[in-house]
């Protein structure tokens, strides 16, 4: 028979699950120690026990892996205080992980988006606070992200666990409450719950609406959508709200029968980021120039704006994030095809330091945020401030307007009793268009709010659906096919970034599509909305217009797109001073501040 000693060393060796001959944790006067020698499916080593992907024979599918600590008895409902524990000292392998109480929603508690950081040499401490309504089956350490390419999670040497009753809770502590719902919808809160912000959802198989408010008595309306497979599993919205959460109530009836609240800890952080944003438009100073149209026979008729430049029935767009070193490759590759790629970086990027390289090939460069932390997880201030700071950054070393952006981790609302402060802090950052992590495909007409882009699929994962979709953009008017990625995932060999070149070329060469940057498109997309095009006098040979518009930042107004469809007859245009002959029907201008 193997020794306890014996078990040890293969599990630490093989990555197998300890068949533990020690005890079961139990709870005694309330309280439970969960050890590492207690758990299962993960490795034990000196400093506790952790995941890598020697584990992963422990489990039929990768993505199921957990380390699991299976109880003698379960845990009573109730509210418990927790404290996650590692002697591991040289800081994270890996913070992306939760602490999960399983029964009933299986609620948990995401230990990256709360820990208050520790300093490398010192040992790491987590706490938080759990309301279950179910008793508790087992307790779990379950990994966020992809768990093998990260190497392994932080080692966790202990977790406790307390029964506890408390009658307040603070705007700092990490917390998660499971409650039901009851037949009118309600939701009895224990107390009233601390400002900050908040998450509320449940498994769902409908959509429909909930509403929260705090002690102000201003109401946050929560809208809930099924995604397009419609499966049964737990949709969440974000909200923040800035006084004590007082009354939760679920609006559509059999929405859920229990409600997963969760409440993050924020920390808004200064950047130091010293200057001015720059003014992209000036609404009060207005720019006016003369459009003469010369030809015969006119009717006196005004010109109007085509769905896209050029001539072109649809358009093709690419952006690539996290601002790496092999960015400069994969804007070599994509400009040799005829793309105009957007660079998306953060405040550490290694690209911060060629991004002139990559504007002198022909790329362009965008932000993806301060930080890359989804903005929903923020406070409406801190969001705010990730974004202006990280264009600010991007303004002081490019010298020009950056108005491009993309959401890290993706774009999810959240609430405020202002709205969503989420899409609200981009806009007042000043960006004018955002690509989402939404996958769709879309059309010109589509596109209501440019600063919530979808895109047609990821470079990697999604290459079947880009493949798949091509020739239904083909076949669709004023599409948009909308490739996005990141260059670091193209490939570490010759092989990888040849396979990169083949597939992107296939989409690349269209006649009929145009290849804008990110810039170009939502510029196109202002010119229409804000250029006013008013007929001044008109003769069978002649028809004067003014072309009337705000104010413009110069090296905006200088890459603007201005496309316009001329009436029957038209031969020639004159525009500021120069004789431009009109080609199918149709002229190509541009329109610098004056």
């Amino acid at each position: 028979m193997h020794t306890r000693f014996t078990q040890l060393i293969l599990s630490l060796a093989l990555c197998l699950p300890l068949i533990s001959a020690a005890e079961a944790p139990r709870l005694i006067d309330g309280r439970i120690t969960l050890l590492p020698e207690q758990s299962f499916g993960g490795k034990v080593i000196s400093t506790g026990v952790t995941l890598d992907r020697s584990c992963e024979a422990n489990f039929e599918k990768s993505r199921d892996a957990n380390i699991e600590w299976k109880l003698d008895t379960p845990l009573p409902a109730g509210w418990w205080h927790g404290v996650v524990e590692s002697d591991h000292k040289q800081s994270y392998a890996n913070r992306d992980i939760s602490i999960m109480m399983v029964g009933g929603q299986n609620p948990s508690v995401f230990v990256a988006s709360n820990y208050n950081y520790v300093a490398s040499g010192e040992a790491q401490r987590f706490e938080f606070w759990i309301h279950t309504s179910t008793p508790s089956e087992s307790v779990r350490i379950d990994p966020k992200g992809d768990l093998w390419r990260w190497n392994n999670t932080w080692p966790v040497s202990r977790i406790t666990l307390e029964q506890a009753s408390p009658t307040q809770l603070a705007p700092s502590d990490a917390i998660t409450i499971e409650l039901p719902v009851a037949d009118d919808g309600s939701v009895n809160l224990p107390f009233p719950l601390p400002t900050g912000n908040w998450s509320l959802g449940g498994y769902m198989t409908q959509a429909g609406e909930a509403v929260v408010e705090g002690s102000e008595g201003l109401p946050i309306p929560l809208s809930y959508k099924l995604d397009k497979w419609k499966k049964r599993r737990v949709y969440s919205v974000s909200f923040h709200i800035r006084s004590p959460l007082q009354s939760v109530k679920i609006l559509t009836k059999d929405l859920f029968s229990t409600v997963l609240m969760k409440h993050k800890v924020t920390r808004n952080r200064d950047y130091g980021i010293e200057g001015e944003l720059a003014v992209t438009v000036d609404p009060t100073r207005t720019v006016i120039e003369t459009l003469e149209l010369h030809g015969a026979n006119l009717s006196g008729a005004a010109p109007s704006f085509p769905q896209f430049p050029q001539g072109k029935e649809r358009a093709v767009l690419t952006s690539w994030d996290d601002g790496k070193p092999e960015d400069l490759r994969c804007a070599e590759i994509l400009i040799k095809h005829g793309y105009k790629p957007t660079f998306m970086l953060n405040g550490n990027s290694p690209a911060l330091k060629f991004m002139d390289q990559l504007e002198a090939m022909g790329a362009e460069i965008g932000s993806h945020g301060s930080s890359h932390t989804a903005l929903n997880t923020m406070t409406p201030e801190g969001a705010l401030e990730n974004m202006a700071s990280m264009r600010l950054m991007l303004e002081n070393q490019l010298g020009h307007p950056v108005i491009a952006f993309s959401y890290p981790s993706g774009y999810f609302p959240a609430q405020s009793e202002d709205g969503d402060y989420v899409l609200q802090a981009v806009r007042e950052a000043g960006y004018w268009i955002g690509r989402s992590q939404l996958t769709r495909r879309q059309t010109i007409e589509d596109i209501d709010e440019p600063l919530v882009m979808r895109s047609n699929g990821l470079w990697g994962s999604g290459n079947k659906a880009l493949v798949a979709d091509w020739p239904k953009f083909l076949e669709q008017e004023g599409g948009v096919f909308y490739l996005k990625g990141h260059s670091w995932q193209i490939g570490k060999n010759e092989a990888g970034w040849q396979k990169f070149d083949d597939f992107v070329a296939q989409f690349a060469g269209e006649p009929s599509a145009w290849y804008p940057s990110n810039n170009e498109f939502a510029l196109w997309l202002w010119a229409q909305d804000n250029i006013d095009l008013s007929i001044e006098s008109s003769s069978a040979n002649r028809t004067l217009m003014k072309l009337q518009r705000p104010w413009l930042h110069p090296w905006l107004a200088e890459r603007m797109p201005l496309s316009l469809d001329l009436p029957d007859g038209v031969t020639s245009v004159r525009w500021q001073g120069r004789d431009i002959p009109a080609s199918n029907g149709r002229v190509e201008l541009t329109w610098p501040n004056q």
